[in-house]
Parts: structure tokens; C-alpha cells; sequence
């Protein structure tokens, strides 16, 4: 008994699935990691306004930390959110479309898949 094989089309569309797949996952990581660093921004801001006027605070650049003035590193941290703000929603976007398309192409494969089996028991 032969090994019953797919059309290359059937096969072409199931690789492009498991890209997509992959491509959420991805999108998802990245996702979460922006929305980790956007919480830690809000957090750090809420914190600064806490901070009596003429605290000392101090910057964190990589591995140092340099003293700075609150308005400057305030300023620095609102330009933070604001920008992953922006990258977070852009992700989000990305994500939803990529799943829909996943979705599709998913539903489609099923259709495609079903109709080769109806076709290999008439067939057979």
C-alpha cells in the first residue's frame, strides 16, 4: 500500500503556515518585552514624581549610572514612553494581522485538505 502523498500546493500552503505561525510567536515575544519595558518606563515616571523637588536621581546608561537632573531624566522617560508607546501598538497591529492571516490560511488548508481525502476515497 502506497504512502498517500499531498499536492505541492497543499504542501506549499502548509510550509507558509508554519511560517506564519512562527511569525506570531515572534511578534508575541517582541510584544511582550515592549509592553515589560513600557510598564517599567510608567513605573519609573510614577516614581520620579514622588520624588521630592531637588532629590538626587540618577540616569541608568547600560551598565553605569550617572547623577542627572529630575526635569532632564523626566523628559528622558516621558520621550521613552511615548516612543515605546508607539512601537507597542505598531506590534499589536502587526500581530493581529498576522494572526488573521494565520486564521486563513489555516481555514483554507482544512478546506483543502478534506476535499483531497474526499477525492482519494472516490478515487480509491
Amino acid at each position: 500500500m502506497a504512502t498517500p502523498t499531498l499536492p505541492p500546493a497543499i504542501e506549499q500552503q502548509y510550509k507558509r503556515l508554519q511560517l506564519l505561525s512562527s511569525q506570531v510567536r515572534v511578534l508575541q515575544t517582541q510584544l511582550t518585552q515592549l509592553e515589560l519595558q513600557l510598564r517599567e518606563t510608567e513605573n519609573a515616571l510614577k516614581e520620579l514624581d514622588n520624588l521630592d523637588e531637588g532629590a538626587t536621581v540618577y540616569k541608568n546608561v547600560g551598565m553605569l549610572f550617572f547623577k542627572t537632573e529630575q526635569p532632564v531624566l523626566k523628559s528622558d522617560l516621558e520621550d521613552r514612553k511615548e516612543t515605546l508607546d508607539l512601537r507597542v501598538k505598531t506590534l499589536q497591529k502587526q500581530e493581529e494581522r498576522s494572526r488573521e492571516k494565520f486564521e486563513e490560511l489555516q481555514e483554507r488548508l482544512r478546506r483543502q485538505l478534506a476535499a483531497h481525502q474526499e477525492e482519494g476515497r472516490i478515487a480509491g
